[in-house]
């Protein structure tokens, strides 16, 4: 089962190094390393350009230490080793376990 971050995102524009085009969260395409986990975007605003700012919910692909996912958290968002935003953590979604 997967755990899912609720979170505010801010590309940076693209003539400050951020993306040269939009995101659409909900299509589930997108999928950046945030910090230093494999994220999936699943929901959002229909389009995030760079520049902007918008609340979003991620997936985590990956097992992740989860202790520092903490509302208030700052993560980079990267693609292909280039930052091109900062996720900020507003809650975190834990999968039950039974």
């Amino acid at each position: 089962m997967s755990n899912f971050l609720e979170a505010i995102v801010l590309f940076l524009p693209t003539d400050a190094g951020g993306r040269a085009t939009a995101i659409a969260p909900r299509e589930g395409s997108y999928r950046p390393t945030v910090g230093s986990t494999p994220m999936r975007f699943i929901e959002g605003s229909p389009i995030i350009a760079p520049g902007q700012a918008a609340r979003v919910v991620v997936e985590i692909e990956e097992p992740a230490d989860l202790l520092h996912l903490t509302a208030g958290t700052e993560l980079e968002i990267v693609e292909q080793e280039r930052v091109v935003g900062i996720l900020t953590v507003t809650r975190l979604c834990r999968a039950i376990t039974v």
